[in-house]
């Protein structure tokens, strides 16, 4: 999954906004807490002028780990909250949800299982994702089922 609010986190000194954005896409008000947080040594620097460089490094080291280690359940949590413009659209994020649950990897059969769709209109988004190169297919080493395989979410 792309992550745009993500990009805000390589910034020094302006790192804080990826909560920012985070919480505006979620609608989650403890990333703006997060936010406050990892602005406030920028924020005591121009205030009171003698705050550590240290002090703000460690702050962007500590925003960046965290965003890293948060960014798939806030991407899960965007992703929720998107409107899908189309039925088609709606099954296709469901299969992306159902795949992301089960680790990358999704069957025809766990997609209609997942989704409630028939088979029919499961394979063919399926197979328009594999045509557009969102998804590879692979046969399960185990069971040799064959299985659609989402690049982005391994």
């Amino acid at each position: 999954m792309r992550s745009p609010w993500l990009i805000w986190s390589f910034i020094p000194g302006l790192h804080w906004l990826a909560w920012i954005q985070a919480a505006a896409l979620t609608k989650q008000p403890r990333y703006y807490w997060f936010g406050f947080v990892y602005a406030l040594p920028l924020l005591l620097s121009v205030w009171l002028r003698r705050v550590p460089f240290a002090l703000l490094l460690l702050s962007w080291g500590l925003s960046l780990l965290h965003a890293h280690m948060l960014k798939r359940d806030i991407d899960r949590q965007v992703a929720s909250i998107a409107p899908a413009t189309s039925d088609r659209e709606a099954l296709m994020q469901a299969l992306l949800h159902a795949a992301l649950q089960h680790r990358g990897c999704l069957s025809v059969t766990q997609g209609v299982m997942e989704t409630g769709k028939a088979f029919p209109e499961v394979e063919a988004v399926l197979q328009e994702m594999l045509a557009s190169g969102y998804v590879f297919t692979r046969n399960n080493p185990e069971t040799g089922v064959l299985e659609y395989v989402f690049k982005e979410l391994l």
